[in-house]
């Protein structure tokens, strides 16, 4: 039930395995085990996971009929690359981290003219 409802979302949302596995900064091979039924989530990985895919721990593991908040209008999907940019930009030390960040403000004052 667990590993349909993770491959239903990861699905839904347009992920590969090795897209949710960078995401959450797991193998694809983890992934895998997670979708067939071999091996589990410990809670906290399943408590991001939720959180990620605005459902409930409940409905993630077949508690609940219906999803929590996963096709409400207040329900904002993040892209994908956006957040593994966030999370590598994380590693990086402060000064290529303004590297970046002015990057990004040119290339926003470019295309937005603001």
């Amino acid at each position: 039930m667990l590993g349909e409802k993770l491959k239903e979302l990861r699905a839904k949302h347009g992920l590969t395995q090795a897209t949710f596995a960078e995401i959450f900064n797991i193998s694809s091979g983890t992934i895998a085990m997670w979708e067939t039924g071999k091996r589990t989530p410990d809670i906290e990985m399943l408590n991001r996971i939720a959180a990620h895919f605005g459902v409930t721990l409940d409905y993630l593991v077949g508690n609940e009929i219906k999803q929590n908040n996963f096709e409400s209008e207040n329900y904002i999907e993040q892209d994908e690359d956006l957040i593994i940019l966030n999370r590598n930009a994380k590693k990086l030390s402060p000064e290529k981290r303004k590297q970046l960040l002015d990057m990004a403000k040119l290339m926003f004052k470019e295309e937005f003219n603001d």
